[in-house]
């Protein structure tokens, strides 16, 4: 029997905005490298904020998160930003450089990776998920589509180990949405994805986490757990 290693683990799990707000409530999950886990909810049910625990962007008000065998911290932060990457739900939150080009190449520039490699592998990704003809742009006239893809292009190009997506098929045209679905698809790394949208829950994951209005998990399962009405009714999403 094979024993895969553990990606992320949170325990008991609560976090409150500074304003008192209330982000997430004792959420305790576990989830394996290699894995594709859907955090499926409505708008407002936590999963952003989860997704930002989970990849230790945020601490933890209450509870412990461990990723990739270590806790978040400023001692292990390049660790986890050498293997893990986060797609924002808003690009626009992520995006700054002064060309698509600039930002491909930031994150090798800050983790060391010698100019002429990075290059290459932007160029390689950029051909590949047809960003190419507009590395010389300015994120800010991009399409919201075409913010999208460069920001997932951003994430994946150094094959993290874990790979986080917030409401990546969000506000963009049936085209762009096919082509992220793809790259989650063959993508080699864990992917933890949050969503609101029923139907591409069957092509980005086989492991789906609940979550409710509550702000808990209503329930962790597979793909049954779509054809659960009364489930779905509960947590708000029909």
């Amino acid at each position: 029997m094979v024993h895969l290693k553990t990606a992320v683990v949170a325990k008991d799990v609560s976090y409150t905005y500074p304003d008192g707000t209330l982000g997430v409530k004792d959420v305790s999950l576990s989830i394996s490298e290699g894995e594709r886990v859907v955090l499926l909810g409505p708008n407002g049910s936590g999963k952003s904020t989860l997704i930002m625990l989970l990849s230790g962007l945020i601490p933890p008000t209450e509870g412990r998160i461990e990723i990739l065998g270590v806790e978040p911290s400023k001692k292990n932060s390049e660790f986890l930003r050498r293997n893990v990457a986060v797609v924002f739900q808003n690009p626009d939150d992520f995006l700054f450089n002064p060309t698509v080009k600039e930002e491909l190449l930031y994150t090798p520039a800050q983790l060391g990776i010698p100019f002429d490699d990075a290059l290459r592998i932007a160029q390689e990704f950029a051909k590949k998920f047809e960003i190419d003809a507009i590395l010389e742009k300015p994120p800010f006239r991009l399409s919201g589509g075409e913010k999208k893809k460069v920001s997932i292009v951003c994430s994946i190009m150094l094959n993290p180990r874990i790979l986080f997506l917030d409401e990546p098929t969000a506000n963009v045209d049936a085209k762009t949405r096919r082509k992220i679905l793809e790259i989650i698809e063959k993508s080699t790394s864990t992917v933890i994805t949050a969503t609101h949208e029923l139907d591409i829950v069957p092509k980005i994951g086989r492991k789906i986490v609940l979550m409710g209005m509550e702000k808990e998990i209503e329930a962790i399962g597979g793909i049954e757990i779509l054809e659960d009405e009364k489930l779905l009714e509960k947590s708000g999403l029909i």
